[in-house]
């Protein structure tokens, strides 16, 4: 068995402005530091073996707390960047929505289904995701593995690793530097803990 834990990077200002970020390399701000340094200290009493992060700036900088923690080395990997969403990186939902009206209204309502800027599909996305899941998971066996990556990914890595079918990135939220805990095993995959942000302020548990 691997136990698998994945983690949303820490807050930046296009978080609080509600900015698709996308594959835009945007830094932690103040809280989201904070919060990488709370995270980093619950994982104290969390062994990981390995630490595999997104490249981008916000995740590297929330994955690094963790392996200090346990005393290993960031292994950055390309395909846990977030959903490149193209020409909507940088605006918000409202002014994406007045720009692009029902290219991105379609989107929003059935993600799965409709294609967007960027990456054009989530199966598109998922099949990224998926190579950088087998370039880490391969081969491994009773080993704790932690991945910093973004909430649309995380989202997806979900529905791939669950073997979710329905419609499913609408009906979930990945908080900042939430952790989701999946244990992967031979037969069958288990998820044991969803989005548990306890460790910062205001934290959903």
């Amino acid at each position: 068995m691997i136990k698998l834990y994945l983690i949303r990077h820490g807050e930046t200002d296009w978080n609080t402005t509600k900015r698709f970020q996308g594959w835009s390399d945007i830094e932690l701000n103040k809280n989201g530091l904070k919060q990488a340094k709370l995270l980093g200290e619950r994982f104290k009493k969390i062994k990981v073996d390995e630490i595999y992060s997104s490249p981008l700036k916000r995740a590297v900088k929330t994955a690094e707390p963790i392996a200090k923690a346990n005393g290993i080395e960031v292994k950055t990997n390309e395909n846990f960047k977030e959903i490149n969403f193209g020409k909507w990186e940088g605006m918000t939902r409202d002014e994406i929505s007045e720009i692009y009206g029902s290219e991105f209204d379609d989107f929003i309502k059935a993600p799965e289904t409709h294609t967007f800027p960027g990456e054009i599909s989530f199966d598109n996305v998922t099949k990224r995701l998926v190579r950088g899941l087998n370039e880490v998971l391969r081969g491994k066996n009773n080993m704790s593995i932690a991945i910093v990556s973004h909430g649309g990914i995380i989202r997806l890595m979900m529905k791939y690793l669950l073997d979710i079918r329905e419609p499913w990135y609408n009906k979930t939220w990945v908080d900042n530097t939430s952790i989701t805990y999946i244990e992967i095993g031979k037969n069958h995959n288990l998820l044991r803990v969803f989005n548990d942000s306890s460790h910062i302020e205001n934290g959903i548990l």
